[in-house]
């Protein structure tokens, strides 16, 4: 795979060694030194040349995919009724409608007479007929007609039949009104255009059948609210009390009975959903730590305890746990991906950004074509990607195959992360400049821990929940912005920093402030170009 972006890290599994009384984050089933050709001989994702702070987190990786293990279709990860994609419906259903009317209006010399009926439904007519009763003592003195809803006119009689009597029976008009719309008012008018002789429209009707357009699914709500970030991680802690009133909460369920109440396929999904166990309870598995951690970076309340979040009471976290168990990273991205979708585009969630303060090298096809699929379902749902570079100390990823950071889409955003001080890139950061657009704060950031604790951590993994809290300000400042546009304008924001210059494209870092500007006086019309990435 050429990568024509900046290369970015997944997650790694949390290896932090700060003095705590807490228990370390899990650490992914597997640890790796991808040894390559490059500077001593390492490829710079665990060089270990540079000390790193004591209270360092590495990006989780999650557990590699199993081979010989076959690869599940993407139905396999669709949720509840109202799934992603809908197949095998039949397209229509037919319909048979009557209506009738009795006038009993008197037909006069050299006048015209009209009456209505109705349809109210909308069906799409394979056939249709007249059903009339017109006396008249002399029907050649008369013209009738039949006028559609939409205004189409079909002749029933044109002063045929000479000086015999009446017009009635029943009279085909199939071919004239085929494929007209049944619903609304149809007109029949009768005039007679000679002298001595009259009649009366006693009665009149029509039996049209066809098919409705199909079965219409309810129409899903708009997303509502406030943004609204998913956090890819271990489970967020929703009961610490910096975050219990940051959590998104799902409206359709009711916890704790056990039920799937939204029918998403998904039972008692509170706060989210647990990707590696296949249920509600987001806080089951390995790196809670990292999740809770990197939740309350983003949307930690400002109640006057530990640490504020970026964007406190402007943003909800959804939490999308256990991705370092069960199933392999890949697949449980996968899922992951699915679940918020469908909770964006079925259930007005309104999920605009992700969070995913992890990944990995994958070196084949395959897997590459499965991410890049993932993160395009994020792309065609408006959801924008915010993923972290690798813990490389100081590595290039330039020609890392690293997902998801380094796809290129428009809707993918990569970090890096610069020291404590803001003034230059973190000794612990990878960069490169075809690959990473920007670099936020990721040392010595002090956030929640679950239990109600707070701890200081450092990685890329900090850095980009910073980044994501910023898009969901940008968000709630204008939610007619696009993902792409709002990763547009953090990059045409930054603020350029001599120390980041080849190394990120952008050569800055974030610049909070200027991008919430940006998006409050962004105007979408006409369209803008989203940047190359």
């Amino acid at each position: 795979m050429t990568v024509t972006r900046k290369p970015t890290s997944l997650p790694s599994p949390v290896t932090r060694t700060q003095e705590s009384t807490r228990p370390e984050a899990p650490a992914t089933t597997e640890s790796r030194v991808v040894a390559r050709p490059g500077k001593n001989g390492t490829d710079g994702f665990d060089s270990g040349k540079t000390a790193r702070p004591s209270n360092f987190v590495d990006r989780p990786t999650g557990q590699r995919p199993d081979p010989s293990a076959p690869v599940l279709p993407a139905t396999a990860f669709a949720f509840g009724p109202g799934k992603v994609s809908i197949a095998g419906r039949d397209a229509s259903t037919p319909v048979t409608l009557t209506a009738s009317a009795t006038p009993n209006a008197a037909v006069k010399d050299l006048q015209t007479v009209t009456s209505t009926v109705s349809f109210d439904q909308d069906v799409a007519l394979d056939s249709l007929k007249l059903n009339l009763d017109l006396p008249h003592t002399y029907r050649g003195d008369l013209v009738v007609k039949l006028t559609s809803p939409s205004g189409k006119t079909a002749t029933v009689s044109d002063r045929q039949g000479g000086n015999a009597d009446d017009v009635k029976g029943t009279f085909d008009l199939s071919t004239a009104f085929k494929g007209e719309s049944a619903k609304g008012t149809w007109t029949l008018s009768v005039e007679d255009k000679a002298r001595a002789d009259t009649g009366t429209l006693k009665s009149w009707g029509l039996e049209a059948a066809g098919k409705t357009a199909g079965p219409v699914d309810p129409k899903p709500p708009k997303p509502t609210g406030e943004p609204i970030v998913a956090v890819f991680d271990g489970g967020v802690d929703f009961k610490h009390a910096d975050l219990d009133s940051a959590m998104w909460t799902n409206p359709g369920e009711v916890a704790g009975d056990g039920i799937d109440n939204d029918g998403n396929g998904v039972k008692d999904d509170i706060h989210g959903f647990n990707v590696g166990f296949n249920s509600g309870d987001v806080m089951k598995g390995q790196g809670t730590d990292h999740g809770t951690h990197v939740a309350g970076i983003i949307a930690a309340e400002d109640n006057g305890q530990g640490n504020t979040g970026i964007a406190a009471g402007k943003a909800k976290v959804m939490s999308i746990g256990g991705l370092y168990d069960g199933a392999d990273l890949l697949t449980n991205f996968e899922r992951g991906v699915d679940y918020v979708v469908n909770m964006k585009q079925n259930h007005g969630a309104n999920i605009r950004a992700l969070n995913a303060s992890f990944g990995d090298e994958y070196r084949d096809a395959a897997s590459q074509a499965r991410w890049t699929a993932a993160v395009q379902k994020l792309a065609d749902a408006d959801i924008l990607l915010v993923a972290a570079t690798a813990n490389g100390n100081g590595s290039n990823m330039n020609n890392v195959a690293d997902m998801p950071a380094n796809l290129n889409l428009p809707n993918v955003l990569t970090v890096a992360s610069m020291d404590r001080n803001n003034d230059k890139l973190a000794r612990f950061s990878s960069h490169g400049d075809k690959v990473v657009e920007l670099a936020a704060v990721g040392e010595d950031v002090l956030s929640t821990v679950p239990g109600g604790d707070w701890e200081k951590m450092s990685g890329t993994s900090m850095a980009t929940p910073t980044v994501a809290a910023a898009a969901a300000l940008m968000f709630a400042a204008n939610p007619d912005l696009t993902a792409a546009q709002v990763r547009d304008l953090l990059v045409k924001t930054v603020e350029v920093d001599p120390d980041l210059k080849g190394k990120v494209s952008t050569s800055g870092k974030l610049d909070i402030a200027a991008a919430v500007k940006a998006a409050k006086e962004f105007v979408a019309t006409p369209p803008t170009t989203v940047a190359e990435r």
